[in-house]
């Protein structure tokens, strides 16, 4: 009884104690995970609301003069030639302002005349304005001329964009409504001004957004249709949000598309359609045109440290699992030994312990950090663009030349692991070279640390005064994984891209107008169908890396040269985990039944049929290891290894019982109710080992 009292009271105390650690980290983590989130979407809500104020203000340029120009045509009195000069000044005033018109209603301009539209818009090649009259080329008041139509019969407003072939750019309308007064000092419609204006400023803005890696910007109208999205098409198409929202079956779009036509912002929490990731949705409306700025952030974005994340986690699952062990070995008073409860108590140790190792896994898999990569991450064009500034100062200061800035795109169309650590990669790069690249200088790119490198150009092209080269390429890499998480690596795979031009500065940069998004989940320069057996891709992005050699290559340079950075593109590779833990640990699996079988069969078998049936599963695991080892060249042990030894030991250990009653040795411990406690204690044992075994490799 004292023994008894003993132990309840040890068990006890190893309940209260795992039960309040848990509790204490737990809110810990909670006070941690809401102070970081509460900041990002306090952040992320004044990003917005700025966003939405500097667009308000690029709008509210437009609106102004084109409402002046109204008010001044409203006034009457003013010739055809005064009109004309002060539309032509007034689109003059702006380098966005692309075109422009003064439209009449029916017979609105003279009586003679029944159509009336002066349109000027801005040719791209010398900035001067062209003069047309739209009514000759076609009748506006026609339905499908919303520029026209709409504003003449429910007032000044945005027009949809479209796209414009000679501008090469997408521009929106505004029509702002002048009058004439009639007879009775009654206000009638007479025509419209309408500005065009180019969405680049507006895109600009939205693109300069510090939205996390994987984060991006949206616009729409009061109505819905999309002004810009990462995934033009959405534009091009003139697609709706509550087009989208029915096709991905997103109600929270259908939300933000009834609150943008009440004039209401907020933030949702939202599964992104778009990279299928946990995100916060934020919406603000832009005052001047009732348009809509919609900014994503991707939750996994959030500038935690994920190591210490992971350790947080570890430890509550550690707390958690004792609590649980200690509670149910109370509750089922397995110390008084009774022959069922130990057997149940065995069964949900053991439950508890395997759930507690998925845990860790998935931690292991999901907790990782991705910012251990050197250098600074490329997603977006404001961060890209300060990276630059910075080696551009520099240079200026040293008082040398300045780089010159490549832009590189590279998509992967194959990858194959041809052995461990051999890689082979192809597909194709492009790069775009300004029409003042030196005329001496090489064109093209090289692959560092590549075995054997094949380039075979595809195509020159020329657009808007740049060279356009595209190349096809085939390399083969020796990548240096490290395999000791085996079968939970997490690793990157890496192309250092370098210049052809080594005797001068040129630096590449990654060409972020390539792609559609550069949210790294999505994939950004990776062939969607490409298949790595046993692996499963994680991510994409570009990083600029200084790199310190310490050889000059024969090249003799100023003592005060710019160090200037290399363009990596990263791809984030795991295995996948189900698939090893099933070829691999099949056999240990069932070894390990076997050998619970023979500790409750002890009595019954001799020992040297034991013994022998100890053996032959030995072999069993030895040659399951050495195939393992054989195929995993890790210079250390690797985690799936360790299962292994503990298998090893239990090896060693069943027979000892038989060897016992062969020698006729007393044992209290093998001899309590006939090896109940040895007998239940074998899974619990297993599965514990391993427990920590886990927890101490991922800690």
């Amino acid at each position: 009884m004292i023994v008894h009292r003993w132990v309840s009271g040890f068990v006890g105390m190893a309940a209260i104690f795992s039960l309040i650690g848990a509790l204490l980290l737990s809110y810990q983590y909670v006070v941690y995970k809401d102070e970081i989130n509460s900041s990002a979407k306090n952040e992320l809500k004044t990003l917005t609301s700025s966003a939405a104020a500097q667009i308000d203000a690029a709008l509210m340029a437009v609106t102004r003069s084109a409402e002046r120009l109204a008010s001044t045509l409203s006034r009457g009195g003013i010739s055809e030639k005064e009109m004309l000069s002060q539309l032509r000044k007034t689109l003059g005033s702006n380098a966005n302002y692309f075109g422009g018109t003064i439209t009449f209603r029916p017979h609105g301009f003279s009586a003679d005349e029944r159509l009336y539209s002066a349109y000027f818009t801005r040719s791209v090649d010398d900035d001067t304005f062209k003069f047309q009259r739209l009514d000759k080329v076609y009748d506006y008041t026609t339905s499908e001329y919303d520029w026209y139509v709409e504003p003449m019969s429910k007032g000044s407003r945005w027009g949809e964009p479209y796209w414009d072939e000679a501008a090469k750019t997408y521009l929106v309308t505004y029509s702002a409504v002048f009058y004439e007064a009639t007879a009775d000092d009654q206000q009638v419609a007479l025509g419209v001004v309408t500005i065009d204006i180019s969405m680049n400023q507006i895109q600009a803005i939205i693109e300069s957004l510090d939205l996390g890696p994987s984060g991006f910007g949206a616009l729409t109208t009061r109505e819905g249709s999309y002004l810009y999205h990462p995934n033009q098409e959405y534009v091009q198409n003139k697609k709706n949000i509550r087009d989208v929202a029915r096709d991905k079956g997103d109600s929270d779009r259908l939300i933000i598309a009834n609150d943008i036509l009440q004039g209401k912002g907020g933030v949702i929490d939202h599964i992104s359609t778009t990279t299928g990731r946990a995100s916060w949705l934020m919406y603000e409306t832009v005052p001047v045109s009732g348009w809509s700025l919609q900014n994503t952030f991707i939750k996994d974005d959030l500038p935690i440290d994920v190591n210490v994340l992971r350790k947080k986690l570890i430890r509550i699952i550690l707390f958690a699992v004792v609590f649980l062990i200690a509670l149910f070995f109370l509750l089922l008073k397995v110390h008084h030994g009774e022959h069922f409860k130990i057997w149940l108590f065995t069964a949900v140790c053991s439950l508890v312990l395997m759930i507690g190792i998925g845990m860790l896994w998935h931690l292991a898999l999901t907790h990782y950090s991705s910012d251990d990569v050197p250098g600074a991450r490329i997603s977006d064009k404001e961060t890209l663009k300060a990276v630059i500034s910075g080696y551009t100062v520099r240079s200026q200061e040293k008082r040398l030349d300045l780089p010159h800035y490549i832009s590189t795109g590279i998509y992967i169309d194959t990858i194959e692991f041809k052995s461990a650590n051999n890689l082979l990669i192809a597909g194709r790069v492009w790069q775009s070279y300004a029409a003042d690249y030196p005329a001496e200088m090489k064109k093209g790119f090289s692959i560092g640390r590549a075995k054997d490198l094949r380039i075979t150009e595809l195509s020159r092209t020329s657009q808007n005064g740049r060279e356009m080269i595209q190349w096809r390429f085939q390399a083969d890499l020796r990548v240096n994984l490290d395999y000791s998480r085996y079968p939970l690596e997490v690793e990157h795979l890496n192309l250092q891209l370098l210049p052809a031009e080594s005797e001068r500065n040129v630096v590449l940069v990654p060409d972020l107008d390539a792609y559609k998004l550069m949210a790294s989940t999505l994939l950004p320069g990776l062939d969607r169908e490409i298949f790595l057996p046993g692996w499963e891709f994680s991510g994409t992005f570009f990083v600029l890396r200084e790199e310190r050699l310490d050889t000059d290559f024969g090249i003799k340079r100023n003592l005060d040269y710019e160090l200037l950075p290399t363009l990596y593109y990263h791809i984030g590779i795991q295995r996948v985990f189900v698939d090893a833990f099933i070829s691999n640990l099949t056999p240990l699996i069932i070894v390990a039944i076997i050998l619970f079988a023979l500790s409750l069969l002890s009595k019954e078998i001799e020992v040297g049929r034991v013994l022998s049936i100890c053996v032959a599963v030995f072999f069993v695991v030895v040659f399951s290891h050495l195939a393992i080892r054989k195929n995993i060249p890790s210079g250390e042990i690797f985690y799936l290894e360790y299962f292994f030894f503990v298998i090893y030991f239990c090896i060693l250990m069943v027979p000892l019982n038989a060897v016992r009653l062969a020698l006729n040795l007393p044992s209290r411990f093998f001899e309590y109710k006939n090896g109940l406690i040895a007998q239940g204690a074998y899974w619990p044992s297993v599965l514990g080992i391993f427990f920590m075994i886990t927890m101490c490799k991922f800690y």
